[in-house]
């Protein structure tokens, strides 16, 4: 079986007959996967819907997809939060970005540690990160991306089951816990 190849728009509708593909979508399904009239490739809208199609054809600006089936995914049943302590290399979070989204993370929040070398300020380049990184991976579910301006206020902000590792010698041995529905991980 040929590979499907995945493309992101936010605007789907799982009632659509045709869909369109603008911008980079459309010049990655052209320019550099070269999709050729009646490939089969699958669109996501990062909430969890689906829809699959035959590539019609397309110019520079667009690419047109004609639908011929839907499928709507189930959420995953524990919401994790990765929140990671300050990082003072643009291409370290990316790659934070990257990885949790290709390990099924809902949320990913950036807080400033008190020894950060800068703040963070928030780059529109996760975004982008995080769609490629599902697209490559096949997840159906864009990671929320968020800061907080400190972990005190995200641990404010958080209601769920928290697991921090520590490197101290004094440690308690971990608790059991229970994970109902949403699980976060800290980092810093």
């Amino acid at each position: 079986m040929p590979h499907l190849h995945r493309f992101y728009s936010e605007t789907l509708d799982a009632d659509v007959s045709g869909v369109e593909l603008s911008g980079e979508e459309a010049h990655h399904a052209m320019r550099v996967v070269r999709l050729r009239a009646g490939d089969e490739v699958s669109l996501f809208d990062g909430k969890g819907l689906e829809v699959i199609g035959e590539y019609e054809g397309g110019d520079k600006q667009s690419a047109l997809v004609r639908v011929s089936r839907s499928v709507r995914h189930a959420s995953p049943r524990v919401r994790v939060t990765l929140a990671v302590g300050g990082l003072h290399r643009d291409k370290t979070q990316e790659e934070v970005v990257r990885h949790a989204a290709e390990l099924g993370a809902s949320r990913i929040c950036f807080w400033n540690a008190d020894h950060s070398q800068r703040p963070i300020k928030y780059s529109p380049r996760w975004h982008k990160t995080a769609v490629e990184a599902c697209k490559q991976c096949g997840r159906f579910f864009l990671p929320a991306i968020d800061m907080a301006p400190s972990l005190d206020a995200f641990m404010e902000s958080y209601d769920g089951t928290v697991l921090m590792g520590t490197l101290a010698e004094n440690a308690n041995t971990a608790p059991e816990i229970t994970v109902h529905d949403q699980l976060a991980l800290l980092v810093g």
